[in-house]
């Protein structure tokens, strides 16, 4: 359930991240599709919690460093993401792609981390974003995690959307994928939710927490190498097991 207030704050701060510059309160009311008033009490909201201020000069309101301290705090006492960046962004030089860390929510994966490729065609996304659960390489090594009986009480609150020609149709074809990707070592997903995207994912569970690591780039780039990026990424894995592994005898 999204509670309508708190979705439109965070429109309102992802859009002062796109547009880069000051907005009046009829420009951010306009661009959002929100009453004038709505906005004004929402932004009156920020404004008393010194998130954002009114750049009278400018002509309108502007987030606060406030904002960037308080994402520093919580970066900061991340308990994976600061421990496992350095695996990630040596499996991304490694590679050359995209690396991703992703952990299940319901019947999606939300990226955790994200390190990009410096190749000008490349894989993109965004901390945050979200993917279906069943047509990503994260997201299948993640279930991977799960008993088949667990698996088939998720698939049944699953819509199986076609999203490409690619899509695998039903629970069926996702189960028997998963199963034939255990054996070969590696999960992936060929174009099936982004066109001309190859992904290889693999499980990876810290302190309890099921979580998926893949390697996504275009396919005329990675499909005749991806057993070699799975190769790189079940390595990346190990390390950052026994990162934790260590951790937790140290404890």
């Amino acid at each position: 359930m999204i509670v309508k207030q708190a979705e439109n704050i965070l429109a309102i701060l992802e859009l002062f991240a796109a547009v880069r510059r000051p907005r009046t309160l009829s420009q951010i009311s306009e661009t959002l599709g929100l009453p004038k008033s709505s906005t004004f009490n929402l932004l009156e909201t920020l404004e008393a919690k010194g998130l954002i201020h009114e750049m009278r000069a400018w002509g309108g309101y502007y987030p606060t460093r406030r904002l960037l301290v308080i994402a520093q705090d919580i970066a900061r006492n991340d308990p994976f993401v600061d421990r496992i960046r350095p695996e990630l962004v040596r499996l991304q030089e490694q590679t050359g792609e995209t690396v991703l860390l992703g952990h299940r929510m319901d019947a999606e994966i939300v990226y955790l981390e994200v390190i990009e490729s410096q190749h000008p065609v490349r894989y993109f996304a965004q901390v945050g974003d979200r993917r279906p659960v069943q047509a990503t390489s994260v997201g299948k090594a993640i279930l991977s995690l799960y008993t088949p009986a667990e698996r088939g009480r998720l698939f049944e609150t699953i819509a199986f959307t076609k999203f490409r020609d690619a899509t695998l149709p039903d629970a069926a074809a996702v189960e028997a994928d998963i199963q034939g990707s255990a054996t070969r070592g590696w999960y992936e997903n060929l174009s099936e939710f982004t066109p001309d995207v190859l992904a290889v994912g693999m499980p990876l569970v810290l302190d309890g927490e099921r979580l998926g690591v893949s390697v996504a780039g275009p396919n005329f780039r990675l499909l005749d190498h991806r057993a070699e990026a799975a190769a790189h990424l079940a390595d990346a894995v190990q390390r950052i097991q026994q990162l934790f592994d260590k951790g937790a005898d140290a404890r």
